[in-house]
């Protein structure tokens, strides 16, 4: 008897089970629609780094090309304060995916939720693997035109009270530009400034002046451009010789012995000013310089006695038979002292006794 009622509940439980298996299969049919396949397919897990998810969830769907393959599977922030999400997507569709292809955070519809699109990249990137990170790129939304919007406005509502403000000081008669509109003599002025600028541009037109000449007269251009050329010239001369100049130009040594010569000169210039020997005596002595000039002053009256042949020295530069015989005398005495030193017992005679 107890083997018969324990026959008849495991008979009931094992029919329950298939009950509920049953209905369950049908549930699942009935929710999926034919895409049973997708849960059973291979997956492969890929990560997305965010600034910002714009309250992305664990979840939500993930498209690619505007087809869903997959769905975020974790958000966890990072060391260097980003977001990272874990994304697990189609095997199949992996091989879709470049290292350069990014992740923009979209919604559906204005306040739908939020989803993944990922862009295909470009045909010269390496493919993405399993367990690749690419970048995340959050687009804006509606609350961000709003919110940008209404600075724009406030933006505009500031320079309208600005123009206001300016608007009201030109009415009451304030400022240049106020003046400007206001006084007539402004406007007159202006007319005679154009009727003067008129008739500048009327002689510049008839070939009148030196501007007229530099915009129409192409002589100056063919000296202009001659000039230029020369200085070409000159200066690839210069870049090829090994001159004077060529040196001033690129040797450093030169212009340290320069630098060297003009401290040189500033310290003897700064001596010379602090001392008082005769160069500076020279400089700022004026009673010296009355001497000299004195001196040069009698030495020029003694040049011109000379010159005039006043004087022994005057005849001597003068007198040329003077001259001749002071010559001949000068021979004849040196003649006489040579014959001395040669023979000198023939001009003098020493007796004791």
């Amino acid at each position: 008897m107890y083997d018969y009622v324990k026959q008849q509940r495991w008979a009931k439980l094992k029919v329950g089970i298939v009950i509920t298996i049953a209905v369950g299969i049908v549930f699942l049919a009935i929710i999926f629609a034919g895409d049973i396949e997708k849960i059973f397919a291979p997956k492969s897990r890929i990560y997305a780094t965010f600034t910002d998810i714009k309250g992305l969830r664990e979840g939500a769907p993930i498209w690619f090309s505007g087809v869903e393959i997959g769905s975020v599977k974790s958000i966890n922030f990072t060391t260097e304060r980003e977001i990272q999400t874990e994304m697990s997507v189609s095997a199949d569709t992996l091989k879709f995916l470049k290292q350069d292809s990014r992740a923009h955070i979209l919604t559906l519809g204005l306040l739908g939720d939020k989803y993944v699109e990922i862009t295909p990249g470009s045909r010269a990137a390496g493919g993405l693997h399993a367990g690749g990170t690419i970048m995340g790129q959050t687009t804006m939304e509606i609350q961000d035109v709003v919110r940008t919007g209404q600075e724009s406005i406030a933006k505009i509502s500031d320079f309208v009270n600005i123009l206001e403000g300016i608007l009201k000081k030109i009415e009451s008669g304030d400022g240049t530009l106020s003046k400007f509109l206001n006084d007539p003599s402004i406007y007159d002025n202006l007319k005679d400034t154009t009727g003067e600028l008129t008739k500048l541009i009327r002689k510049i037109e008839n070939g009148k002046g030196t501007i007229s000449r530099l915009l129409n007269d192409d002589t100056l251009y063919v000296d202009l451009s001659s000039s230029v050329k020369d200085i070409n010239l000159f200066a690839r001369s210069l870049r090829d010789s090994k001159g004077t100049v060529y040196k001033l130009v690129n040797d450093p040594s030169l212009y340290d012995r320069f630098q060297k010569a003009s401290e040189n000169l500033d310290v003897f210039t700064q001596k010379l000013s602090s001392s008082k020997g005769t160069v500076n005596r020279l400089i700022e002595d004026e009673g010296l310089y009355g001497n000299i000039n004195s001196a040069s002053e009698k030495l020029a009256n003694l040049l011109e006695r000379i010159d005039r042949g006043e004087g022994l020295a005057g005849r001597l530069v003068k007198d040329e038979e003077l001259a001749k015989e002071l010559k001949t005398t000068l021979s004849e005495l040196n003649t006489l002292i040579k014959d001395i030193k040669e023979n000198p017992k023939k001009y003098f005679k020493f007796s004791v006794f």
